[in-house]
């Protein structure tokens, strides 16, 4: 395949499951009030019980710490959260669900659980590994593109100096 299709196959297919998973997610979490990130970080909060603090919840997310911090505080005030200085270093701040936000993130669950699982039934199983397989194909090229020396279009490494 040449390398532009495949890059305009990615720009499509990407562009398209990101709409889709869209369509699927924020009719649920609008239920709540919720948007995709306030979710997604109250989903990441009861799946890794241990305590978070804003910087590992972004990097568990995927997402920049500002926007968590103000994330967290708008979770804050609708009461799903609260942030609890560490017992062993008071300058840590971590953030919890409240009994609200753990109750909040089970309906969610729920809903997408009956919504997909609706659709799970018509796939064999072998079908969703060769879905996630892909996937995770997928994922590792993008780490290694991503993670690869720059180079400048006549071929030489960018080192970014100044």
């Amino acid at each position: 395949m040449e390398i532009e299709s495949f890059k305009n196959l990615m720009w499509h297919y990407t562009r398209q499951i990101n709409e889709h998973t869209n369509n699927v997610f924020n009719p649920i979490f609008a239920t709540h009030g919720l948007t995709m990130l306030q979710a997604r970080a109250l989903m990441e909060l009861k799946r890794v019980p241990e305590p978070h603090t804003i910087g590992n919840l972004a990097q568990n997310i995927y997402a920049a710490e500002t926007n968590i911090s103000t994330l967290c505080k708008k979770l804050e005030n609708k009461g799903l959260v609260k942030r609890v200085r560490d017992q062993v270093d008071e300058r840590v701040v971590n953030v919890v669900l409240t009994e609200k936000g753990m109750e909040t993130v089970r309906e969610l669950d729920d809903m997408l659980d009956q919504r997909i699982a609706r659709h799970l039934e018509e796939e064999q199983d072998e079908v969703l590994e060769e879905i996630i397989k892909g996937f995770e194909r997928f994922n590792r090229l993008m780490q290694r593109i991503a993670t690869s020396p720059e180079e400048t279009p006549s071929g030489k490494e960018n080192s970014h100096e100044l």
